[in-house]
């Protein structure tokens, strides 16, 4: 997985949707864009280069234009010199804004190019942020299943044999989705968030043992899949271990890593007589419960201490 695109690149494989047309600075093609986010290049304008985002996109719009407009000849020039005595990536000018002579020039000179788009600085952001997501995020395969349950994506860790296929059929039967069986590809995009996929070689099927094979598709429907969707709850499965301190309580929280991004993680031991499946639900409910501030092991902790205290 490539951690930095180049401008040519973000032309050729993004103009389209983006619709960027090159003004100048051609020769800076070759430029790499390292990171998916992109600055406002305002306060920089303005003399302050504390925390510059200088190996960001760089977006031009109205406020910029005209605050350059408003300097004479000598600053205008003064002011850009500095900006791009700095390693840019590339300009951006959004809303099909004029771009000055001078910035052509200097353009030029420092081999950086100028790109412009018709599209407002809001809808350009987000879908340059959503190209360079995709393009530039960390991204591994993990082994286990990904499934969407009430709309949250349960990422299904476990052992081989362990029973997450099992499981994961199951939760189709009940109505929820597969988006992945067996082989998982996570991405970390920004927030930092973990987006969950299936490797296209796997489509729609799933593998059950005793069963072999099975196409989701055909036997429950297309709205039995999906193509990916945010990890925000992993499920761990391990065999019940009667030595092990299983929590109880729901104070422990446990937190699952992928790069820079965390999400909540349970461990369901499995054992004969356990519904994966429903515990997986129930997990699931309860984080929904959670965010809309409800606690139960708080309130339960609450309740008690108010109690005693009486």
């Amino acid at each position: 997985m490539a951690h930095h695109i180049t401008v040519q690149n973000l032309i050729e494989h993004a103009g389209g949707d983006l619709k960027l047309d090159l003004i100048a600075g051609e020769k800076g093609l070759n430029r790499q864009i390292i990171s998916a986010d992109s600055n406002r290049p305002g306060l920089a304008l303005c003399g302050y280069y504390e925390h510059f985002g200088s190996d960001r996109v760089q977006i031009f719009g109205k406020g910029e234009v005209a605050y350059l407009q408003n300097l004479s000849y000598s600053n205008r020039f003064e002011v850009l010199s500095l900006f791009f005595s700095y390693t840019i990536p590339c300009l951006v000018f959004v809303s099909d804004l004029c771009v000055p002579e001078v910035i052509k020039t200097l353009a030029e000179q420092h081999q950086v190019p100028i790109l412009s788009t018709p599209l407002s600085s809001t809808i350009f952001t987000v879908r340059l942020l959503q190209f360079l997501e995709d393009k530039l995020g960390a991204v591994d395969c993990v082994h286990g299943n990904l499934v969407d349950v009430f709309g949250i994506g349960v990422l299904v860790l476990g052992k081989s044999g362990i029973g997450k296929s099992e499981c994961s059929l199951e939760l189709i039967q009940k109505g929820h989705r597969l988006i992945a069986d067996d082989s998982v590809l996570l991405k970390q995009v920004a927030g930092p968030r973990i987006l969950g996929t299936r490797s296209k070689l796997f489509k729609h099927y799933i593998e059950v043992r005793g069963l072999g094979i099975i196409d989701v598709v055909s036997s429950f429907g297309v709205t039995a899949i999906g193509d990916q969707k945010q990890v925000e709850l992993v499920v761990c499965l391990e065999e019940w271990d009667e030595n092990q301190g299983y929590d109880r309580t729901g104070f422990n929280n446990e937190s699952y890593a992928f790069h820079e991004a965390k999400v909540n993680q349970v461990t369901i031991p499995v054992a004969p007589g356990r519904n994966i499946s429903n515990l997986i639900e129930t997990a699931v409910a309860n984080l929904l419960s959670q965010k809309f501030g409800i606690d139960a092991p708080k309130n339960l902790n609450n309740e008690l201490n108010e109690t005693l205290g009486d």
